[in-house]
This record gives C-alpha cells, structure tokens and sequence, in this order.
C-alpha cells in the first residue's frame, strides 16, 4: 500500500487486486437519499469544493465502487469504465459529477481549487479523480 501526503491529509493506494482495505473510508450523508464514500482526506477536499461552489455537488453513485462491482462495469462496458485494478472508484478517491445539475465549469473550478483533477468524461458524466489522475 502507498501512502501519499495530501493537504487534507494522507490517502492510501492499494497495490492491484480485489482486496482494498482503508480505515480511512468516511460516508458524508449528503441529503436524504444521497450519500459520497470517499477517503477521508478525499472527503474533506469533496465538502470544501462545494463550499467554494456555494452548493452541494451531486455526483452519481456514492463515489466508491467494490472491486466487484467495478469489475461487473468493466465487464459490460469496457470502453466505458475502467479496469478495477486501474478505477480510483476502487481506492476511493473519484466521484462521477452529475450533468443535469448545471454550472459544470463553476463545479470544476471548486474541484480543481481543492485537489481533484478531471479525467475522461464518458458521455455526459465528468469523471474526477482527488490527487490522483485516474
């Protein structure tokens, strides 16, 4: 496992394989009947952007994604999702940004501005990775 520093403190990246194990997983209980499951530092990074938005950021899913379950998308779609060995959905360190809630480049700023970086977009959905290009 490799332990990288982050502003909002260390993250960890497992070496390829289904086990990822991270006392570090926090669940933010974003409204009602939505939550992120993120790293810890991933987390905080996730919350501070939507401060500096001035808006909660809707993503799809809940950010993580088992080994299992990213291995079953991989499986039915590999142009689409990535590999669970190579997915940051996987270290929970990504979330997928949700289109229809608008002002995506303003979303992307307060991303950008506390440590998350795009990576490929599939279809409608901007994909970020935190401190990591996934």
């Amino acid at each position: 496992m490799t332990k990288l520093k982050t502003p909002y403190g260390p993250i960890y990246l497992s070496n390829p394989g289904p086990f990822q194990k991270y006392g570090n997983v926090n669940v933010y209980h974003q409204t009602e009947s939505r939550d992120v499951i993120l790293q810890a530092p991933a987390l905080r990074a996730f919350r501070a952007a939507e401060v500096r938005f001035g808006h909660r950021i809707l993503i799809t899913g809940v950010g993580y994604r088992s080994y299992a379950a990213q291995l079953h998308y991989w499986q039915g779609d590999k142009a689409r999702y990535a590999h669970p060995d190579d997915s940051m959905h996987v270290e929970a360190l990504a979330v997928d940004v949700a289109q229809d809630q608008g002002r995506l480049r303003a979303i992307g700023r307060a991303l950008k501005a506390e440590g998350w970086f795009p990576g490929a977009a599939f279809g409608d959905i901007p994909h970020w990775s935190f401190r990591v290009v996934g």
